[in-house]
């Protein structure tokens, strides 16, 4: 039989959820008003990415192509080549995700990095963290970078990564599987011009930590996307996540959600000189981050 406390518990869920729902649709409205505003202030020049992807001309063919992706039970991100292969997204759990979601983020952040990085990053050595399938490490190298390496702790991710890099024909990329607390510049060859740190700080259990490893890999700018805790303070929300499908952690733990404050105060503890929070310009983003429940800095260290 439920203790008294349980059922006073019990009784009051009805009215967390109403107040839970209109603080979420006032924080919404106020998303609106500054996506509006934000719009008409300077920023950087928009930044398409390349899509479709570009096909080497020895590649892989159609028929190659869709055989090869067809053999992984999961696919994270929808990939279109030239010539009009196209592929879906899959998971093993019914999570959809929308094709278009790492086209309409890529748009947001990117453009703030090449500003600071004089509009190309020729030259550049790029890190991409958690590297999914190699979305972003194949956008930086035809972005021009010198070199890319990019990793993910899923074996299967890697092999995607490769496969998508022999489509479209690149050597200066490389993928490896690496379990994201083994970075380090000894393993990786050295630290890297720019560090990708996309959709994996709340994957982890040490939000702190992770952030500071992440910058020992850095020389002059860090990317960070990631989902945050939309409430308003410096508050760290602690969850449980299962390993269900490839879109979370690896093994199954405790993960954290900082708010976007609580972020603030870790940067500036670990030292950062200059950190800029990613404002939205747009409402043809993903609907979290207009709901406050991710976002994106660049981090400059020089």
């Amino acid at each position: 039989m439920p203790s008294a406390s349980g059922r006073q518990e019990d009784a009051t869920k009805p009215l967390r959820k109403i107040v839970r729902a209109a603080s979420a649709r006032r924080h919404r409205r106020r998303q609106l008003r500054t996506i509006a505003a934000n719009a008409t202030l300077p920023g950087p020049p928009r930044v398409e990415p390349t899509w479709p992807l570009p096909r080497a001309p020895r590649g892989p063919g159609d028929a190659d192509i869709t055989r090869a992706f067809g053999k992984f039970p999961e696919l994270h991100y929808a990939y279109k080549f030239e010539g009009g292969v196209s592929l879906t997204t899959r998971y093993r759990t019914d999570a959809v995700t929308h094709p278009d979601r790492p086209l309409q983020r890529f748009r947001h952040f990117m453009p703030w990095l090449l500003r600071e990085t004089g509009g190309t990053l020729k030259g550049k050595r790029v890190l991409d963290i958690a590297c999914n399938s190699g979305f972003w490490s194949i956008q930086c190298a035809l972005l021009g970078a010198a070199e890319v390496v990019g990793f993910d702790a899923r074996p299967e991710l890697v092999e995607q990564a490769n496969l998508v890099k022999s489509i479209v024909g690149l050597d200066n990329v490389r993928f490896q599987q690496m379990d994201f607390w083994e970075m380090s510049p000894s393993r990786l060859g050295g630290v890297f011009d720019v560090v990708l740190n996309l959709g994996i700080l709340y994957h982890l259990p040490k939000p702190l930590e992770a952030l500071e490893l992440t910058k020992a890999m850095a020389m002059e700018h860090i990317v960070l996307d990631t989902v945050i805790c939309a409430e308003r303070g410096a508050l760290i929300r602690v969850g449980w996540e299962e390993p269900e499908d490839i879109r979370a952690a690896v093994s199954p733990g405790i993960v954290m959600y900082p708010t976007r404050r609580a972020i603030d105060l870790m940067l500036k503890h670990l030292g950062v000189p200059k950190f800029q929070f990613v404002p939205l310009r747009t409402r043809d983003m993903p609907e979290v981050y207009i709901d406050g429940g991710r976002a994106s800095w660049l981090i400059s260290l020089r």
